[in-house]
């Protein structure tokens, strides 16, 4: 790992844990073995560098979606289960990180970083618009409304895992 990737791996465990308020560069710096001027050069900000931490979580995913787009053995609905297993599997990788994100998507204390944040979000879903796009044009789908069905499904994932306790007792 280079000095970049330890940095942007010290600052997912920080702010998962402690929140973006409650990490400081400072502690960011001592976690990774480097001064605070290198994350400055390499990041430029506390903001930056949670956007970059973003950027860099969400590229593994957007590889796994292309992966699954171009699959020509599986079927669309097999390709929107392996959507779902995969962005489940991400959030239990890095629970802290999922609770931290969507707190920041729903402040509006730094509507910069929550504007950056939900593009780089963004770019993966334009793949699970396709499976979607494509099991309705094979007729493995019927006429959905794309958005709101990927709204619903990242939605309810988000929702029982965050809220699991509570959907555990509903679901029995």
């Amino acid at each position: 790992m280079d000095k970049r990737e330890i940095i942007l791996s010290t600052a997912t465990d920080l702010f998962g844990q402690k929140g973006f308020e409650g990490t400081s560069v400072r502690e960011i710096a001592s976690g990774a073995k480097v001064n605070v001027a290198m994350i400055s050069y390499y990041f430029g900000s506390k903001e930056k560098l949670f956007e970059r931490m973003v950027e860099y979580k969400a590229s593994f995913l957007k590889g796994v979606l292309a992966e699954l787009v171009n699959n020509k053995s599986l079927t669309q609905l097999e390709k929107l289960f392996a959507v779902v297993d995969s962005y489940v599997e991400r959030i239990f990788q890095s629970p802290h990180f999922h609770h931290l994100l969507q707190r920041e998507l729903s402040l509006e204390n730094r509507p910069q970083m929550k504007d950056a944040i939900t593009e780089i979000l963004l770019r993966n879903i334009v793949s699970v618009r396709k499976i979607i796009e494509d099991g309705i044009a094979s007729g493995e789908f019927r006429q959905v409304d794309e958005d709101l069905t990927i709204t619903t499904i990242l939605g309810t994932i988000s929702h029982l895992l965050s809220s699991a306790t509570m959907c555990r007792k509903i679901l029995h």
